[in-house]
């Protein structure tokens, strides 16, 4: 019995290799190779089982390569989408990038003195632009260091990134209204006049940051000293920008952000439930010919959404083929992925193209400065440490995210 399955379970993984390379032929993609590496070493450990293995503990064995693989497929798909980057494609991870940076200035931050400062540039640094916070672990783990509490997901990962020049604002123009369209004309008639209202816009770029302090003597410990700093600064930085891009005020030095008047249309009344009201603001989106690919809630609303009940079971049932479960616990309601974050408002919502309808633009990426001299430092043998960036946020009109509050009863 165990070696029929074993045969079985060989051949499907056969198959399962087969699709990996047909998913990939477009793109000579390491993730590709590396899942069908992987798929081949469990090809050759199933293999090399006792013939008396449980047939159980095959299928689970398949069960778990499937989720690795159906993981591997939807990251594929969001990275083809413009959704995620890779690792690596775009620099080091802040921990790295920083660990990199403090180990280089290793010397001079131990002997920093009264009246220095030292600057470390993160130049090739990211946060991380992927849903499983790859880019978050620290590089140095001491015993004894606690970590904040950190954020599921932060805004910046839905937006597609960017730079800009030395200016002090980017440029762009948004497109309000239009009338005419094209339409078919004999010859020597008047053709039809498209009329496209653009208006010139224009953010400026500003500054996010903070300071915390710490003791002289953390500098004499730069392990301990990076462990520390990496599990708190990122963090700090991203929850600003958190706050920033979904409800900057827009006036100086704030950013204006999504969710602020002018920068997305609102949703049409909440329907019974919040699973209609969802599916009722991708529609709205989608009629404004904007393509819905992505959903930010407020994890209370998101788990409300999880356990539905059947109207008359009283059994968790979600509603069949609008709202879905997928591989690593996500969910996707009418198509679109269902994101959570406390950045977001409880009962509010927000549904937006992402891709095209924002950018998270990057002027000065961030740095961290070392201050000896600043308020009671030098006193207290004390070492200020200001994290930094000059960001920008276009939204390019206010039809690419519909923005709306649920019914607190629905």
């Amino acid at each position: 019995m165990a070696e029929d399955v074993k045969e079985l379970l060989v051949k499907e993984l056969e198959t399962y290799k087969t699709d990996i390379l047909k998913q990939a032929a477009d793109d000579a993609s390491k993730s590709a190779k590396a899942m069908v590496d992987l798929v081949e070493q469990k090809m050759a450990a199933i293999n090399q089982l006792p013939s008396d293995v449980k047939a159980e503990d095959l299928v689970k064995m398949k069960n778990d390569i499937k989720s690795l693989i159906d993981d591997w497929a939807e990251m594929e798909k969001l990275v083809k989408q413009g959704r995620f980057k890779k690792e690596g494609s775009e620099g080091k991870m802040f921990a790295e990038s920083f660990a990199d940076a403090t180990k280089e200035a290793a010397d001079k931050l131990k002997s920093l003195k009264k009246g220095e400062r030292l600057v470390l540039d993160l130049k090739d640094m990211q946060f991380g632009n992927s849903f499983t916070n790859a880019g978050r672990s620290v590089t140095y783990v001491k015993p004894g260091i606690i970590e904040l509490p950190k954020r599921k997901l932060h805004i910046r990962e839905l937006l597609q990134g960017g730079t800009m020049g030395p200016n002090s604002t980017f440029d762009f123009v948004k497109e309000i209204s239009g009338t005419g369209s094209i339409a078919n004309a004999r010859e020597a008639t008047t053709k039809a006049q498209i009329g496209l209202a653009l208006t010139e816009s224009s953010v400026y770029a500003e500054w996010i940051a903070g300071f915390l302090v710490i003791s002289r003597n953390m500098l004499d410990d730069i392990e301990g000293m990076t462990t520390f700093l990496q599990s708190r600064l990122p963090e700090l930085l991203l929850r600003a920008e958190d706050a920033q891009i979904l409800d900057g005020n827009g006036v100086r030095p704030n950013l204006l952000g999504i969710q602020s008047a002018g920068n997305y249309t609102a949703a049409a009344a909440a329907s019974v439930n919040r699973a209609e009201t969802l599916v009722n603001a991708i529609s709205q989106l989608e009629n404004l010919d904007r393509e819905a690919n992505g959903i930010l809630l407020n994890p209370a609303d998101w788990y409300t959404l999880w356990l539905y009940k059947g109207s008359t079971s009283g059994e968790y049932t979600l509603p069949v083929n609008l709202i879905e479960r997928t591989a690593g616990g996500g969910m996707v309601i009418a198509g679109v992925p269902v994101f959570k974050s406390t950045a977001e408002r409880p009962l509010d919502y927000l549904v937006g193209d992402w891709t095209m309808g924002a950018n998270f633009i990057t002027r000065e990426p961030a740095r961290v400065e070392f201050f000896y001299e600043d308020s009671t430092n030098v006193r207290s043998n004390q070492v200020t440490v200001r994290i930094e960036e000059r960001v920008a946020l276009p939204v390019y009109g206010n039809d690419y995210f519909v923005y709306g509050t649920f019914d607190a009863i629905s």
